[in-house]
């Protein structure tokens, strides 16, 4: 049985494993802490009765959501049917659209990375990179996650990065400072505000410049693979260097996001508005004509909705071809 005096410890070294974190964290930057709230989403019962659920972030009301629209329990109907495919032909100057929302904090969205890549090169489509602010950061934990969780995607994050053949190293320094170890005795806590997020604040800028400025892809290929492939530490160092490598011009943005970090910031709230209207949450996700794909074991249900709407590759040669026969 665990005793008072064995908690307290246990507390405090903790607290010790934090500090530890937030002293090697890299830049600090000296702009105001991204002000950020909960919302809530309300939803009509049955008997007329309003409910709300709690939704972080929440910029619509959940009942005018793309989820809610096209909603069925398999007895009662929709509201709205599927939206019926695209007809008119898919071309470089009439490309398939769709929206990236992506979290440099987050291991799934670079798992799907050269996915991604490789869709925007081959094939006729526009991406619009939507880079958002982990919530973490501003709740400080994340609120209604199974025990767990935490636990088995740490596991599956590196499986999934063999299956896939992918060079996969946590980011060092971490870019979220969180208490992760050691296992079952971490407590998950993560401090919030810039002032112990400095990296997380900085990287997540960094991303929202390359929205501004429409370098996504490169921005992308370049950051993500530095972050995440095990080539680089002490990876804030790095930054201006690779977004170099982007197209961008990496002092430049460095300097922009310290002078006004506002400006960078009002991006991830437009980003927030525009993901609440798909009624799903979490990162990656890929959403097309209003349709979220969360995850990036979804990458294949997104390519084959995209197929079915007319897609095409750049050099005209055939599509991958589905198939669910044994």
């Amino acid at each position: 049985m665990t005793n008072k005096n064995q908690n307290t410890k246990n507390g405090l070294e903790s607290m010790d494993r934090r500090n530890l974190l937030v002293a090697g964290a890299g830049m600090t930057l000296t702009a105001a802490i991204l002000a950020g709230s909960s919302g809530t989403a309300s939803a009509q019962t049955g008997g007329g009765e309003v409910r709300y659920q709690s939704w972080p972030g929440a910029k619509v009301p959940l009942s005018e959501t793309f989820i809610t629209d096209h909603y069925t329990d398999g007895v009662n109907p929709p509201k709205m049917e599927m939206p019926t495919p695209l007809t008119a032909e898919v071309t470089a100057k009439n490309p398939l659209e769709y929206d990236l929302y992506w979290s440099m904090r987050s291991p799934y969205c670079y798992l799907v990375l050269n996915r991604i890549l490789a869709l925007n090169k081959h094939y006729n489509v526009k991406m619009n990179f939507m880079p958002t602010l982990p919530i973490a950061v501003k709740s400080g934990g994340f609120p209604g996650v199974p025990w767990y969780r935490w636990n088995y995607d740490m596991i599956d994050q590196h499986r999934v990065a063999k299956r896939l053949g992918i060079p996969f190293r946590r980011p060092r320094p971490e870019v979220v400072i969180q208490d992760t170890w050691p296992p079952y005795r971490f407590t998950l806590n993560i401090p919030t505000g810039e002032i112990n997020q400095p990296n997380v604040f900085l990287v997540s800028r960094c991303a929202a410049a390359a929205r501004l400025q429409h370098k996504g892809d490169g921005f992308l290929n370049h950051v993500s693979h530095m972050l995440w492939n095990g080539t680089v530490d002490n990876w804030p160092e790095h930054l201006a260097e690779y977004m170099n490598r982007a197209g961008m011009d990496g002092e430049a943005v460095l300097a922009d996001i310290q002078a006004s970090p506002k400006k960078y910031d009002a991006v991830f709230d437009e980003v927030a508005e525009a993901k609440s209207k798909t009624g799903s949450g979490g990162v990656p996700e890929m959403v097309f004509r209003g349709e979220p794909f969360f995850g990036q074991d979804m990458f294949d249900s997104f390519f084959w909705r995209l197929v079915e709407n007319g897609l095409t590759r750049k050099d005209g040669g055939p599509l991958p071809v589905f198939s669910n026969k044994v």
